[in-house]
């Protein structure tokens, strides 16, 4: 063992570096499933609930007091089922923790973004759900009142969400920000010099001059480009119509309807057919998943390390408990070949014994 030189201080042992245990508060039930360290704090997910933990020196780096405390809270009411969460933090600490294909600092990086996307998603998962949650108590009531009041020709009960618009702005203003945090993803991979918040100019200024027209991240990227434009047009339609030319977002709640049909709440830019409000705002979330998802594999899948060889994999039946879709790994067949390719010796020349 070795001794203390007494010429040096002593480090001094304080209460916070005393061992200890601790369990999540979890509430839903479910056991732990992932733990992910970020940069000064770490994340736990049972299947239904997140909490936050950090150590006495992530709160306290500068040790000024020698009996900081642990610190644990719950943050979210969904944990590794959720796709919000399965398809990006916990998928990015899947395929990158080996350090095959980015650095120690810049899977740091890497890492916080997609936990920022992750929250992003989130907010518009919740704003989706009470949205659907609001319009679903309408429609009861409805159901609950009969069709007219006794002797009159007024409905006794007409439907209308309450603070509509309210509930569309807590989607689309996330919605249209985890574009903008979506297209930081490749940045971390290449180094570009500047960033980019929209899908064109990354195509056009960053990702075609390095990797050409006909990479499947480009063809990829370039298909999903209208869907973008569409989600970032209905917010920029909301908010932003009198300071620019872009066409107003016209919103309508419940409509009585010339036939005697109520209409539920439907939405479209000025001088477009108008469309279910519910069903796009799911169609917008899945997409934007994708979207989150699909960006850090294709940036992985382009950056593989030459040794070992590895692939991208699609996980065909994903576990509830966490649906990860996608994987790297080592391709044992290349990895075979490239070994046999550097042990083998040369071939003999033509015409040569």
């Amino acid at each position: 063992m070795k001794k203390q030189d007494p010429s040096k201080p002593r480090t001094p042992m304080y209460p916070r570096d005393n061992p200890g245990s601790f369990s999540v508060p979890a509430t839903k039930g479910g056991s732990i499933q992932r733990m992910v360290g970020l940069r000064d704090f770490m994340e736990i997910y049972t299947e239904h609930e997140t909490f936050r933990f950090q150590t006495p020196e992530s709160i306290d780096p500068a040790r000024t007091n020698p009996n900081a405390m642990f610190s644990q809270w719950k943050v979210a009411d969904v944990g590794s089922s959720s796709p919000y969460i399965a398809r990006t933090i916990l998928m990015a600490e899947d395929m990158l923790s080996n350090r095959m294909v980015l650095s120690d600092t810049k899977l740091e990086d890497v890492m916080m973004l997609m936990h920022r996307i992750k929250e992003t998603l989130l907010q518009c998962a919740q704003a989706s759900e009470a949205f659907a949650i609001a319009m679903d108590a309408e429609i009861e009531k409805f159901k609950a009142s009969g069709s007219r009041k006794s002797g009159t020709n007024v409905l006794a009960y007409f439907p209308a969400v309450q603070d509509l618009d309210a509930k569309i702005t807590a989607f689309l203003i996330p919605a249209r920000r985890v574009v903008t945090e979506i297209c930081q993803v490749p940045n971390l991979f290449w180094n570009f010099k500047r960033q980019h918040s929209d899908a064109s100019h990354l195509l056009e200024k960053e990702l075609v001059p390095v990797l050409g027209p006909d990479h499947n991240m480009v063809k990829w990227l370039t298909s999903r480009v209208p869907m973008i434009k569409c989600i970032i047009d209905f917010r920029n339609g909301q908010e932003h119509t009198l300071t620019t030319k872009g066409a107003a977002l016209l919103l309508k709640n419940f409509t009585m309807l010339p036939t005697n049909d109520i209409e539920v709440p439907t939405w479209g830019l000025e001088g477009t057919d108008m469309t279910d409000v519910r069903q796009d705002v799911a169609v917008m979330l899945e997409f934007l998943t994708n979207l989150a998802e699909v960006m850090l594999v294709a940036c992985i899948d382009a950056n593989r390390p030459q040794f070992p060889p590895m692939s991208v994999v699609r996980n065909s039946s994903p576990e509830a408990t966490c649906p990860i879709r996608f994987q790297l790994v080592i391709d044992p067949n290349k990895l075979f070949e490239t070994m046999g390719a550097a042990t083998s010796p040369p071939a003999p020349t033509p015409g040569t014994p």
